[in-house]
């Protein structure tokens, strides 16, 4: 327990200075990007600032792990530390493991995190800059959902709401009702039309019998469980989705037999690819020197450096390729994630072999 205290706060501490670089780094660069922009009110001024921290936790988190985890060695080799606990009998192993640990715990909570709205923290911030709300902004869709086709003129995910909607509901692939509204709301797993006008065409169609019902109603509750952010995830070209609403609009294009490849890859992407950081570390840890006089310790720390930096855009890349369509997903991601799961594997295994 004692070693575990020692080296996990020893660890947490250069952690935790460079996460705070990366992320007092980050919001400056998008504050100088949009000091134009900026609304009058402070509390505005201030929660752009919160949106903007949390939105770079996802390119932050993942670096500052690995980077931390350079540090501490450089700084634990230097100070002979290292070699001390390794001559009193600890090995390479139990060093490294309560540093795997503190990873594996953020990446888990990180990867919790996704599932929340905590995904669409830049969209939030962009919402504060462009009062307008017009990045988050979609116009004209046509989409299926179950027997229905629904039109929306515009919608807006991130507020749940749409305007000029048209639902066209088939039966036994014959249009059998329409409804419209010129405005809507996605409320309690529903959306709500407001002001609707609905007409019910008779089934069969036969001549002298009922026919053409028009009604008004105030409001009209329909479409069960199709959430607004499933059209972001299947239509547009949003940087980020969450593992919830990726998974809804996973389970809509399976019903609908659509082409479930971007969705794949966005779950791929959330999932899996975090765990790169772990992995990595476990190849740093392989390929550090006990003693300070085996390596130059500045050329190492560098080389470290480069490593994490490759692995980590290089996946950051395949992912976004992946997403784009350019790969498929299996073949972008999950398929290098195993090849360094592997790697890092079998590393693990000759960690205390060169004592």
């Amino acid at each position: 327990m004692r070693l575990w205290l020692f080296v996990g706060s020893y660890y947490l501490k250069y952690f935790a200075i460079i996460l705070f670089a990366l992320e007092f780094f980050f919001i400056g660069i998008d504050s100088l990007q949009y000091a134009d922009r900026f609304p009058d009110a402070a509390n505005l001024i201030l929660l752009f600032f919160v949106y903007d921290g949390l939105y770079a936790l996802n390119y932050t988190l993942p670096i500052s792990l690995l980077l931390g985890l350079v540090l501490f060695y450089i700084a634990f080799i230097r100070s002979n530390q290292y070699s001390a606990l390794l001559a009193i009998g600890y090995s390479i192993k139990q060093i490294l493991r309560p540093i795997l640990c503190i990873n594996l715990v953020l990446i888990c909570i990180f990867i919790g995190l996704n599932a929340t709205p905590f995904v669409y923290m830049q969209e939030k911030a962009q919402a504060i800059i462009y009062k307008d709300n017009s990045t988050n902004i979609s116009e004209n869709l046509l989409v299926k959902y179950n027997d229905d086709y629904v039109y929306f003129g515009k919608i807006n995910p991130l507020l749940q709401s749409a305007q000029n909607v048209k639902i066209f509901t088939l039966t036994h692939n014959e249009l059998s009702a329409v409804a419209q509204a010129k405005h809507a709301l996605f409320e309690h797993k529903y959306w709500v039309l407001h002001d609707a006008i609905s007409a019910t065409l008779p089934t069969p169609l036969v001549l002298g019998q009922k026919g053409l019902h028009i009604e008004n109603s105030a409001l009209l509750k329909t479409l069960k469980g199709f959430h607004p952010k499933v059209l972001d995830t299947i239509y547009q070209n949003k940087p980020a989705v969450s593992i919830t609403d990726a998974l809804r609009s996973l389970h809509v294009l399976y019903r609908q037999h659509g082409d479930t490849k971007k969705v794949r890859a966005f779950l791929y992407v959330s999932i899996f690819l975090p765990f790169f950081v772990p992995l990595t570390a476990i190849l740093i840890a392989r390929y550090t020197p006990n003693l300070a006089r085996y390596e130059n310790l500045a050329l190492l720390s560098l080389k470290f450096i480069i490593l994490s930096l490759i692995l980590w855009g290089l996946f950051f890349a395949l992912g976004k390729f992946s997403i784009a369509g350019l790969f498929y997903p299996e073949l972008g991601i999950v398929l290098p994630f195993g090849l360094l799961c592997g790697s890092a594997l079998y590393h693990y295994k000759k960690l205390d072999a060169r004592l």
